[in-house]
């Protein structure tokens, strides 16, 4: 008897767990077809704003069409009114052709009509269904916070005290993984720095003393183009830093703000990545956000494009930013060759980071992939007064 209720609570432990890791799967795929559902929303939303914009532009030309047929309607039966008053002035074949172009105005003024009628009528279920749209796309996004919330309660607090435990070693790891990134860093942009601007400097400075006694030797026009070498030289190493600068901050993020440095960083990805097709839009009306916000967006966006070119073997990546009023929302899909998330990876240190910068703005990360069908990483960043730029 003495050894059966250790036994006993061993497996009603191992049962709990497992209902809780249930529990944890169950919430986890509902939030996923949620956001399925959310997106799938979208691009519907998108299509129908494309096809009403088409609609009420040819009811327009519809309306002008009926419009004039009414006049053209009005003067052909005033005509005929008049040759019946006046019978005996006119002939019958005066007020038979009278009557045949009242007749086909007529018609074509009913036809007119008729398609006025269905383009209204076409233009009124588009406008009640993108309403229906953006009320599901908010319900979702706002179910999509709940759902988190319960994750995040199952996950953080009824979890075994192993994963606790695990999840401590692995922040453990991914800070002194940090810590040797940074070095490595360091190593690196002291390498290029050394084998770049600087020996290209060495080079010029040795160079400014030939110059100088080719001039004296050969005279000015000699020197000259001498000179002209060197200030290539110098235009490279200026180059050279300015993409050091570029990797280690980009100075249009305080100038020009996200969007436009992004698009100049697609750019570049584009032109070392060129078997890759980009694809990068924003919706919404962009607004300037605080320093700290702009460049931690920038470096989730960066990673993210990085990570597929580097790992997943893409043709296509698109890259969305939506601006709303109290939220930034960042998709970024490819069709590379995926991953199971339910294998854990050695060293995947650069999601867990990613995780970390989104956790810092009071952000969520989720990542969606599987072997062979692409990955989606979609990120929700809350806004608060403070952190819009007037």
């Amino acid at each position: 008897m003495s050894t059966s209720k250790p036994i006993n609570d061993a497996l009603d432990a191992a049962h709990l767990d497992h209902i809780i890791h249930s529990m944890i799967e169950n919430v986890s795929d509902s939030k996923s077809q949620i956001f399925e559902i959310s997106e799938e929303s979208r691009k519907e939303h998108d299509a129908l704003v494309k096809e009403l914009h088409l609609v009420k532009k040819e009811l327009k030309g519809i309306i002008e069409r009926s419009d004039a047929l009414e006049v053209e309607s009005r003067k052909s039966r005033n005509h005929l009114a008049e040759i019946s008053s006046a019978f005996n002035q006119f002939g019958e074949a005066d007020i038979r052709s009278a009557y045949e172009t009242a007749n086909a105005i007529q018609n074509q003024l009913t036809i007119v009509r008729e398609m006025e009628r269905q383009m209204k009528h076409r233009r009124n279920e588009i406008e009640r269904r993108l309403i229906q749209l953006s009320t599901t796309i908010e319900k979702a996004d706002a179910l999509i916070g709940r759902v988190t919330v319960v994750l995040n309660y199952l996950t953080s607090d009824l979890k075994q005290v192993g994963e606790v435990v695990a999840s401590a070693r692995e922040q453990r790891a991914f800070g002194l993984q940090m810590i040797e990134a940074l070095e490595e860093e360091r190593k690196r942009l002291a390498r290029e720095i050394h084998d770049g601007p600087a020996q290209t400097l060495a080079q010029v400075l040795l160079g400014l003393d030939v110059v100088d006694r080719v001039g004296k030797k050969e005279g000015m026009a000699a020197s000259q183009a001498e000179l002209q070498k060197y200030r290539v030289m110098v235009q490279g190493a200026l180059g050279e830093v300015r993409r050091i600068i570029y990797d280690l901050r980009p100075m249009s993020l305080d100038d020009l703000g996200l969007v436009p440095t992004l698009q100049k960083y697609m750019r570049r990805v584009s032109g070392d990545f060129p078997s890759i097709e980009i694809h990068f839009e924003t919706l919404g009306k962009e607004k300037r956000l605080q320093s700290k916000i702009e460049a931690a967006l920038f470096r989730l966006i960066q990673e993210s494009v990085q990570n597929a070119c580097a790992h997943a073997k893409p043709t296509q990546i698109n890259i969305r930013i939506e601006y709303r009023s109290d939220k930034v929302l960042i998709l970024v899909t490819d069709d590379g060759i995926g991953f199971d998330q339910s294998e854990s990876k050695e060293g995947s240190y650069g999601l867990i980071g990613m995780r970390e910068r989104a956790e810092l703005l009071n952000g969520e990360l989720i990542i969606q992939s599987k072997a062979g069908k692409g990955t989606k990483v979609l990120i929700y960043i809350p806004l608060q007064r403070a952190d819009k730029l007037d």
